[in-house]
């Protein structure tokens, strides 16, 4: 009986087999090499892919601008305020505060004083600017205001707001009316708002009278009279023609022919006797 096994394999067949397995190992070693880079490949364009949309995001993401310019708080205009988001409310008390002789050293007593949020400060913290004071004495050193009806037109430019036109227009104002007689007349130079006028009176003030050579209203002429101040010329013939019927006239008869114009009587009287 023969002792050999169907499954023992010559020594031609056993070569046979280690070749055709070298040849299976080559082939799956080529395979998982191909989806290696697929797979790299695959991985690396989706990667450039999620680069790009960062990049473009990246390039439209806002730029915070740094602003080049500083306001300083105790020379702020209304427009100014409106133009970094404050609102009139806040720069009424701005202005309230300031009208008193009071000054803003810190971003503190801004916030104190005007209300602001906390959330508008840090807006405004780089855009204000406020002033170096040598010593806390120097709060309690009063303004030294100027003769308002002597001061040249540069003097003027002092106030926040009152540039060469406004100081030029305030001092031609002061010279048409032969100087100022009540600091309210500055609310009548054309140009002016109801702030810069505070603003103008906190730094200046009437020393010095208004020079004015009044006139007698019973022996002014029509052109005497049609020249001055808050008189037009229809209003001088009427008191012309009125004291010529009567055979005089008083001042009272301006509270007749300025009945719906107190001020302008008050004014007027400034000029005549």
């Amino acid at each position: 009986m023969s002792s050999k096994f169907p499954f023992v394999l010559s020594k031609s067949q056993r070569g046979a087999l280690i070749i055709l397995l070298m040849g299976v190992l080559f082939l799956l070693t080529i395979q998982l090499t191909f989806q290696d880079n697929v797979s790299v490949d695959f991985d690396l364009a989706e990667t450039n892919r999620y680069q790009q949309k960062l990049d473009s995001l990246r390039d439209h993401q806002p730029v915070a601008k740094v602003p080049s310019f500083r306001y300083n708080p105790n020379h702020l205009t209304d427009y100014q305020a409106y133009s970094i988001g404050i609102s009139p409310q806040a720069f009424d008390r701005i202005e309230r505060y300031r009208s008193e002789g009071n000054y803003f050293r810190s971003l503190a007593e801004f916030q104190k004083q005007s209300g602001v949020s906390d959330s508008l400060l840090a807006h405004l913290a780089p855009v204000l600017r406020f002033p170096q004071f040598k010593s806390s004495s120097q709060k309690n050193t009063p303004l030294v205001k100027q003769d308002l009806n002597t001061v040249d037109a540069a003097a003027l430019q002092i106030v926040s707001g009152i540039g060469p036109t406004l100081s030029k227009r305030i001092v031609s104002y002061r010279n048409y009316l032969s100087g100022y007689s009540v600091p309210e007349q500055c609310y009548e130079v054309y140009g002016l708002d109801s702030a810069t006028v505070k603003r103008l009176l906190t730094y200046f003030e009437l020393k010095t009278p208004a020079q004015i050579n009044r006139l007698n209203i019973n022996t002014a002429s029509l052109d005497q009279l049609t020249k001055l101040p808050y008189l037009g010329k229809e209003d001088a013939r009427q008191i012309v023609t009125y004291r010529t019927r009567n055979q005089g006239i008083t001042l009272a008869f301006l509270s007749e022919l300025f009945a719906d114009s107190p001020n302008k009587i008050e004014r007027i009287k400034l000029y005549l006797y």
